[in-house]
């Protein structure tokens, strides 16, 4: 029977080396509350149970029900236990994680660019079909057709090309080191081949077709009020023992909260800060870690074409005063695009909180007085709307005029995606593959999916480019920081914080994953009783 102590997987700084990337991670267990001494002394026996329903609140719901079309943790961390990818990543008992084959039995490098990988078999679809290597050509075909993360994370494939039923082979364009990190990442899971056949360039529009080959089964969706799933009797791997999840998406943090203490939910994510020590006080399960997300604030260079100005947004704002007093030090000042723990992170000299020094420049380029469109989600991330507030705030003090459009979640990123009406925007960009690539090359490279800045430098897409082909590790941690270099140095973000992650749960919750790329994996969780 498993340790009746939780474990909680999280990023710690400790490097190591996984399929030519550096990451740091630590392992931590829940102490244990020191035993009881009584006369005469007896051990209390523990059991651990199975939970027929366990339910989960969220702050957003799903944004899409097309796993290759999602980009949001939410969305992916409910779609997680439905799908699955050819590799994943485990953490063993020291917290040293790798990526690790999945969906995959086995894989061989031919050469620089020809890979050849061997499903595993007996595994099934939830329709009843086995998977195939004929489903992973489709998905991988798929995928940049519908998505923009596939297109990211799947853009170093040439050619899928089928052996057989269960053998399939990657013809890449390039040698690319962190190839396995991104065939673990949930965007590039496999559908069925009828299933991407029916929705070759369209995103999937009825959850009849939300078909993988997890854990999960997809049973109910209504808009607003809860996502369900139900354990696959037919899964591959071990059994669950949560028999049926149910998604709870509540973007008013004090009401989330409250439906935890009434007992109505299970588990509640992105815990505010202030309510720490209340929950803790109250006998609830609070875990606060380090996550991989840094949070920023868009600037769309089309309409602030002057370096300067955007030079200036960053001095004008002080980022350890929102660290301390907003999220109550529930993160740190962001010191690079990307988190420290990913591979080829290099620390930027900080953009010191200077009004007058903002206030001059906005002057000398003749912005002084102008208004600023600035658009921000509530409820998505720690503290979101409040940040928005305070910077509307600082950049007014240095003589702009801010005006403030607060959203839902859902039609947020489908406007940030899909439209350039504003001048400011507030995101989170979590480095899931722990490589740089994924939070560069997707973010800053002209015309790459998430540039919703419409930033563009001739001489960062040339590094950013030569550092995807480049497999020596330390020429492209050169390349990387060469880019990071002048991507500072433009500013086509305020670059705010790392963000933490707080999750709180019922006492007699274990086995909860917890995620630093804000994923939470709830298949093996169980109830701990004590009995005499």
């Amino acid at each position: 029977m498993k340790s009746s102590r939780l474990t909680y997987i999280a990023l710690v700084l400790v490097a190591v080396v996984i399929i030519g990337m550096v990451g740091y991670f630590y392992f931590l267990r829940a102490p244990e509350a020191p035993p009881k001494v009584e006369t005469p002394l007896e051990e209390t026996p523990v059991t651990f149970k199975e939970i027929d329903v366990l339910k989960i609140s969220q702050r957003a719901d799903l944004s899409t029900i097309d796993v290759q079309v999602a980009t949001d943790a939410p969305t992916l961390s409910v779609l997680g236990h439905v799908y699955e990818t050819l590799f994943r990543v485990k953490f063993d008992e020291t917290g040293t994680p790798t990526f690790v084959p999945h969906l995959v039995e086995s894989y061989t490098k031919i050469n620089d660019t020809l890979w050849e990988f061997r499903l595993k078999s007996g595994v099934k679809f939830h329709d009843g079909k086995p998977l195939t290597a004929h489903d992973v050509k489709a998905s991988f075909e798929r995928g940049p057709q519908v998505g923009s993360l596939p297109r990211i994370l799947l853009g170093f494939i040439e050619e899928v090309q089928v052996v057989d039923n269960l053998t399939f082979r990657l013809v890449l364009k390039y040698p690319f080191g962190p190839m396995i990190a991104h065939l673990s990442h949930p965007s590039t899971a496999i559908i069925p081949a009828w299933v991407a056949e029916r929705f070759p360039n369209a995103p999937i529009d009825s959850t009849a077709y939300i078909i993988g080959t997890g854990p999960y089964r997809f049973v109910e969706y209504k808009k607003g009020e809860r996502t369900v799933l139900e354990v696959f009797a037919d899964y591959w791997g071990r059994k669950p023992t949560v028999k049926r999840i149910e998604w709870v998406p509540i973007p008013d943090d004090s009401t989330r909260v409250s439906f935890l203490e009434a007992g109505t939910v299970d588990i509640v994510t992105h815990v505010p800060p202030q309510f720490v020590n209340l929950l803790k006080d109250k006998g609830f399960q609070v875990v606060q870690i380090p996550s991989v997300r840094v949070i920023y604030i868009g600037i769309n260079v089309e309409r602030i074409p002057d370096a300067r100005v955007r030079q200036a947004l960053n001095l004008a704002v002080d980022k350890e005063a929102i660290v301390k007093h907003i999220l109550e030090g529930a993160g740190s000042v962001a010191s690079a695009p990307i988190h420290p723990s990913v591979f080829g992170y290099s620390k930027q000299t900080p953009y010191q909180y200077d009004a007058a020094k903002a206030r001059e420049a906005i002057r000398a380029a003749g912005w002084e007085g102008r208004e600023l469109v600035f658009i921000t989600p509530q409820g998505r991330y720690l503290k979101d709307r409040e940040i928005a507030e305070a910077v509307k705030a600082y950049l007014e003090a240095v003589g702009l005029r801010v005006k403030v459009e607060v959203m839902e979640w859902a039609a947020y990123i489908s406007r940030v995606t899909t439209q350039k009406d504003f001048d400011l925007f507030l995101l989170g960009w979590s480095t899931v593959t722990l490589d740089a690539d994924y939070g560069l090359y997707s973010l800053f490279r002209s015309g790459a999916p998430f540039n919703r800045m419409q930033y563009s430098n001739a001489e960062v897409d040339r590094l950013l480019d030569a550092a995807r082909a480049e497999s020596d590790l330390a020429k492209r941690a050169q390349l990387y920081a060469e880019a990071q270099r002048l991507i500072w140095q433009d500013a086509p973000w305020i670059f705010l914080h790392y963000e933490d992650i707080i999750v709180a749960f019922k006492p007699k919750l274990v086995d909860i994953e917890i995620q630093p790329i804000e994923r939470w994996i709830l298949t093996y969780a169980m109830v701990r009783e004590e009995s005499r």
